[in-house]
């Protein structure tokens, strides 16, 4: 019987990042169990699951990449987060091993030839990044519903850009090409047993090797150059250190903007890029975080479903309808959408440029997770080819039941506009628990297909006995609101779980996760650490100028800090909100 196929689509989150690893880590978990119980409980579901793709941007961009790696490895699950030294690189990463205070260090600033790429020392990213895309515990098997050759597509914003030519008649001519900034890079991974599913990228370093002896220390060309597209994905601008990739001409025909689908329908391809025809190839391409332009690559996890054996051939969709679909994108938000459309708009007052900067940046961020194409598609009632999982916390709402316009976000890592979880290991400890919590109740809940579904119908025990038992087990209720529009499921059958929660200490609910606050004295080290770093980055900068303009700006950042480190210290208490206790 054919697997479930199913893609996996991590959005933006900066420090949120740990949410995201909480709800893989349990995913993973679940699904070892599942495929363990399988062997010896008849009373299991046994049709299968197979993760062809990982699609992410910036913060879930990372992700992707981790799991390229970690998922061909035993590691262990984190219900304990006061836990270190642990070998699961989801937990390490996000919790562990990122913190605001390496982040204001000056290791990058030490090389008397180095300049400043960035305002926050990026040296712990590459340390990071080292440690977590390094094999370190191989599996004697692969995982049974990980894709031999799963693939990987990570969201970058190219700063150098690519030309495609418009007027091609008209060679010379002053508006004659465009350029795309919005790119992506993809890998495969391929291992001794793989077959091909889906063409591989034409590059070999795209192609990662999984095979034990491919992976050792030092890392080979394939697995060092993911190590920088995921440092590239999540080189938040101005913050962290842009990133140099070389790129192959052939990675951008058909273009980055086009759909997997389309570039593979019969309709006419677009034209290669219209680079220089002294253009070298590779050439070297400066990138930061994919979020700039892609902040949630749906889109490439769905085209890639969708070309890839795709049941109804020249489709545009996936197949929504619960019964027919075979296939599924799963994306991980942290921080989905919520703006209100604000009916009292006053557009003198927004003109002010106080408030039109930010809001721009807002518009920024919002058009990059916008896709109009998808729309109707997802305007069109359920789909059962599209889930998501988000932060939610009910135990918060109920608290603010009394005012709930009062209730703080879910995620802690929220504050600071999606940079507080730098500034505290708690908090990134706290999203990292909710992530797991949030990702049983959705795969006992809402990731459920009816009876009869073309994948699930075929894998059910034919004994009545043996279905009942499982159905008693494992069946729930309808999940669509009454008002949905309905799917060809029969009325009145139960559904069941597309990953099901097998074990009871798996199924029994996930506590409450408690909120974690920063103390006073911790704000007060880490407001000395950013005006060091800013001292710092202004010596770094002063430093190629003459003496004398030197000494005229040296005593400048000192004064700057005294003056400023008070109103800093109450802008941080602020944004902290309930997070932050003096």
């Amino acid at each position: 019987m054919p697997p479930f196929k199913l893609g996996i689509n991590m959005a933006g989150a900066v420090s949120a990042g740990a949410y995201t690893a909480g709800v893989l880590d349990f995913l993973t978990e679940v699904l070892d169990d599942w495929y363990a119980q399988k062997k010896v409980d008849p009373t299991v579901p046994t049709h299968d699951i197979s993760i062809e793709v990982f699609t992410g941007a910036s913060a879930g961009g990372m992700c992707a990449a981790i799991s390229a790696i970690l998922l061909q490895d035993d590691f262990e699950h984190i219900s304990d987060t006061s836990k270190t030294g642990t070998t699961n690189r989801f937990y390490e990463s996000w919790v562990n091993r990122i913190d605001i205070q390496p982040l204001l260090g000056s290791d990058d600033l030490a090389d008397p030839k180095s300049t400043v790429d960035s305002l926050l020392d990026s040296t712990i990213i590459e340390q990071i990044a080292e440690y977590a895309l390094t094999r370190k515990n191989p599996l004697p098997e692969p995982r049974p519903y990980v894709s031999p050759n799963l693939n990987i597509f990570l969201s970058l914003t190219n700063l150098r850009g690519v030309p495609y030519s418009i007027v091609s008649v008209a060679p010379g001519s002053v508006e004659e090409s465009t350029f795309f900034y919005g790119d992506r890079i993809r890998f495969q991974l391929e291992s001794a047993k793989s077959f091909p599913a889906y063409p591989p990228p034409p590059l070999p370093d795209r192609i990662l090797d999984v095979n034990p002896a491919a992976m050792s220390y030092p890392p080979t060309l394939a697995w060092k150059t993911l190590q920088t597209a995921a440092m590239a994905t999540g080189a938040f601008p101005v913050f962290l250190k842009p990133r140099v990739l070389p790129r192959f001409q052939a990675e951008y025909c058909p273009p980055g903007w086009e759909a997997v689908a389309t570039a593979d329908s019969t309709s006419t391809p677009t034209g290669p890029p219209h680079f220089p025809p002294a253009m070298p190839d590779p050439f070297k391409t400066v990138n930061v975080d994919g979020g700039v332009t892609n902040n949630d690559p749906f889109n490439y996890a769905h085209d890639f479903l969708l070309a890839s054996s795709c049941p109804v051939p020249g489709a545009k969709h996936l197949i929504s309808d619960a019964v027919e679909t075979d296939r599924a994108v799963l994306s991980i938000a942290p921080f989905p959408t919520t703006q209100a459309y604000d009916s009292v708009y006053d557009p003198a007052r927004q003109s002010a440029v106080i408030r039109a900067l930010p809001a721009l940046f807002g518009a920024l961020i919002s058009q990059s997770r916008f896709f109009g194409q998808s729309l109707s598609k997802l305007l069109g009632g359920a789909s059962f080819s599209n889930f998501i999982i988000a932060p939610s916390d009910d135990d918060l709402r109920k608290q603010h039941l009394a005012d709930p316009t009062r209730t703080p976000p879910a995620l802690q890592c929220a504050a600071l506009s999606a940079f507080g979880g730098f500034f505290e290991r708690g908090f990134r400890a706290h999203d990292f628990a909710l992530g797991r919590r949030n990702c049983q109740k959705f795969l006992l809940d809402h990731f459920l297909l009816p009876q009869d579904n073309v994948i699930i119908a075929p894998s059910l025990p034919s004994d009545p006995a043996a279905l009942a038992a499982l159905i008693a087990r494992y069946g729930r209720p309808d999940p669509t609101p009454p008002d949905a529009s309905k799917t060809s499921a029969a009325p009145g059958k139960p559904w069941l779980p597309i990953v099901p929660i097998c074990s009871p200490h798996l199924r029994e609910p996930i506590p409450e996760v408690p909120r974690f606050q920063m103390r006073e004295a911790k704000l007060d080290i880490i407001v000395d650490l950013i005006f060091k770093r800013f001292r710092a980055v202004i010596a770094k900068l002063i430093a190629p100028a003459p003496w004398a303009l030197r000494a005229f700006l040296s005593p400048g950042p000192m004064i700057v800090s005294c003056l400023a480190k008070g109103a800093l210290r109450r802008a941080l208490v602020k944004q902290l909100g309930d997070s932050y206790k003096a």
